[in-house]
């Protein structure tokens, strides 16, 4: 099965952003997928994307997890963005959060989705790879932080 890894390109890791809301981040996420995947994430399926509503979850410390499902969509796609500074999107916790995940994916594939979205929070709830993903220094950095724990 494809893993994280797999669906994140180095190109759409945004490292140490400003913004002030999480619609703000999603647009910039989404216009990310569209830039780096144009075939599979062109703006007008992107626009679908967000008419059709998020799902966001904050997963505690400083992390979160945003997510939706489209009929038009044929592959799954990452993206992901740690904000400087973090925003208050109103955790349990009530930790700012400085770590925001996108997944978005086919209808068909509930499944699929489901497994991706729980086998990222299983990788958030681990302190030290939070730590790192929260100090990488480059993209690709990052993504080898989340290659070498899916292996």
């Amino acid at each position: 099965m494809e893993g994280i890894s797999t669906l994140l390109a180095s190109e759409c890791i945004l490292l140490d952003r400003k913004a002030d809301s999480l619609q703000k981040i999603i647009k910039t996420l989404t216009d990310t997928l569209t830039t780096v995947h144009p075939t599979l994430a062109p703006p007008s399926l992107m626009e679908k994307v967000i008419d059709g509503g998020f799902h966001t979850t904050c997963m505690g410390e400083g992390c979160a997890i945003t997510h939706a499902r489209c009929p038009s969509m044929d592959k799954t796609l990452m993206a992901v963005m740690r904000l400087s500074p973090p925003i208050d999107l109103k955790a349990l916790d009530k930790a700012d959060v400085g770590l925001i995940f996108l997944l978005v994916g086919p209808q068909s594939s509930a499944s699929f989705h489901l497994k991706i979205l729980s086998r990222l929070a299983r990788l958030l709830h681990q302190k030290t790879l939070r730590d790192q993903l929260f100090s990488a220094p480059t993209s690709e950095a990052f993504l080898q932080l989340i290659i070498d724990k899916e292996q």
